[in-house]
C-alpha cells in the first residue's frame, strides 16, 4: 500500500482500507533475547515438577484403522458357474457371500463377476484391499496386461470405474492356497445351481460321545447277556434246587 503506483486491484483496496485509518507496521525478528527475558521474568518454582504429558494428547491422536479386505474368485464348468466373495473387517471378521451365476461363462468373466459385485458392495470404504487368484484379471487391472478379447472389455473397463470412485483401493494377486475361502464358495455356488433356492445354510456340528457312554453299553450288555440265560433255564431246574 505504501507504494506510489499502485495496480488496479490494489488501488481500489487502498479507497477501500482508507475509511478504517489503519496503520501497517512491518514485524521485526524476534531474537533470543526475548525468550530469555521471558523466562527470567516467570522463573520455576523448586517443587515444580515437570510433565510430558498434555492435557489435550488424546484429542490430536488419530487412530488409523487397517484397511478392508476382499477376495473374490470365480469358477465356470458345464454344469454352471459360481462366483465367492469373502470380506474380512479390520476387526477380523469374516463375511463370505456366494452367488450363483445366471448364464454359462468363461472362467476369465466368471472371476470378473466376482470382482465386480464385491466392489459395488465396497463403494463406500475409506480403504479397501483387494486380492484374487486370477493372475490375468489382476494385471489388466493393474495395467500390466491388455485387455485382447473383446468379451472382457466392458467388464474391465466397469471394474476400474469402480476403483476409481473409491478413495483408496489397491488389488494384489495372492495364491490359490491363499484364497481358498473364496474359491470354495464360487465351487459351491457353480455346482448348486437351484434356481429354487436362493440359499444354501451350512451348519457346523463335531459329535462327541460322553465318556461313560462306553460304560453304559457295557452293562447294559451284560443285563441283556443275563435275560439271554434266565430264559434258557428249564422248568425242571427249580425242582433240583430245591431237593
Amino acid at each position: 500500500m505504501s507504494k506510489p503506483v499502485l495496480s488496479d486491484r490494489l488501488a481500489r483496496w487502498y479507497l477501500q482500507f482508507q475509511q478504517f485509518e489503519i496503520l501497517y507496521i512491518p514485524q521485526k525478528a524476534v531474537k533470543g533475547q526475548a525468550l530469555v527475558d521471558f523466562l527470567a521474568d516467570h522463573p520455576i518454582l523448586d517443587d515444580w515438577e515437570l510433565t510430558d504429558e498434555l492435557p489435550d494428547e488424546d484429542a490430536m491422536v488419530v487412530e488409523v484403522q487397517p484397511p478392508w479386505k476382499i477376495y473374490f474368485d470365480g469358477a465356470a464348468h458345464r454344469g454352471g458357474a459360481g462366483a465367492g466373495i469373502v470380506f474380512v473387517t479390520p476387526q477380523g471378521e469374516v463375511l463370505p457371500y456366494s452367488f450363483t451365476l445366471t448364464q454359462l461363462c468363461s472362467n476369465n468373466v466368471a472371476e470378473y463377476q466376482a470382482l465386480i459385485p464385491g466392489l459395488e458392495m465396497a463403494i463406500d470404504m475409506k480403504q479397501l484391499q483387494v486380492f484374487g487368484d486370477s493372475q490375468l484379471v489382476v494385471n489388466q487391472l493393474l495395467g500390466s496386461y491388455e485387455v485382447k478379447k473383446p468379451e472382457l472389455r466392458p467388464y474391465h473397463d466397469y471394474a476400474k470405474k469402480l476403483m476409481g470412485c473409491l478413495r483408496d483401493v489397491t488389488i494384489q494377486h495372492v495364491p490359490r492356497k491363499e484364497n481358498n475361502k473364496a474359491d470354495a464358495l464360487a465351487a459351491l455356488a457353480s455346482s448348486l445351481a437351484l434356481p429354487d433356492q436362493a440359499q444354501v445354510t451350512i451348519c457346523q456340528k463335531w459329535v462327541v460321545p460322553p465318556l461313560n457312554e462306553a460304560e453304559g453299553e457295557e452293562n447294559e450288555l451284560k443285563h441283556l447277556v443275563a435275560i439271554s440265560e434266565v430264559e434258557k433255564e428249564e422248568w425242571r431246574q427249580p425242582i433240583i434246587d430245591y431237593l
